[in-house]
């Protein structure tokens, strides 16, 4: 991620927990997925924030109607467009460790403290603004139960993604060796894991997020 102003993540000033910032992936000047959330905590060590069921959140779309997944033969070809939807279903805390090619959600149903899982999003390490976190999203994905058994998510799309242009096949191939590491770590049962994010409650005061 090349964007003009901004600085690796894990390096002061931090935000204060609370704070509202944007959480961006893909070119911010493109369609792209932008979500408000609350900071919790933003340290050398990394991000972890807030996104609450109900919140506005910025979606892409194809430009032509159809779901992305429900024509695969197009995924990474069609023609997209930018809409504002709402996060539904689930409260998701999300965990960006610095200088990590992932970051960890952990995922709870809407108002309810049971703790559902962790997904962990291969991207790239993510860098910011005076406002906002940006990173890349790279299609493969690992879920995490709580029982910490796991499995990969999305493989059929990264093939796709190579087939289609997105990716070469040495892309695709860091992308698989990242989630290496992830498996490794979980393996380990190491941080975030380990952190007790799994038990987050978040402050009764913080309002719904809102886009900018």
């Amino acid at each position: 991620m090349n964007i003009s102003g901004t600085r690796p993540s894990g390096e002061p000033p931090f935000w204060a927990p609370g704070t509202p910032i944007m959480w961006r992936y893909g070119d911010p000047d493109r369609p792209h997925w932008g979500t408000p959330m609350t900071v919790v905590q933003d340290n050398a060590d990394g991000l972890v924030a807030w996104l609450p069921a109900g919140t506005p959140v910025l979606k892409v779309a194809r430009a032509d109607g159809l779901d992305f997944r429900g024509d695969p033969s197009t995924m990474f070809t069609a023609e997209r467009e930018q809409v504002v939807s709402t996060w539904e279903e689930y409260d998701v805390l999300r965990i960006a460790p610095t200088g990590s090619a992932w970051s960890v959600w952990a995922f709870f149903p809407a108002g309810d403290a049971t703790f559902e899982g962790w997904y962990v999003n291969i991207e790239d390490p993510h860098v910011r603004d005076e406002d906002t976190t940006y990173s890349t999203d790279h299609v493969l994905d690992v879920w995490v139960e709580p029982d910490r058994s796991h499995g990969r998510k999305d493989e059929d799309e990264l093939v796709l993604a190579v087939e289609q242009g997105r990716y070469t096949p040495d892309e695709a191939a860091q992308i698989a060796n990242v989630a290496d590491e992830v498996e490794a770590v979980i393996a380990a049962w190491g941080p975030p894991f380990s952190d007790g994010w799994d038990s987050f409650r978040p402050d009764v005061a913080w309002p719904v997020p809102h886009l900018p």
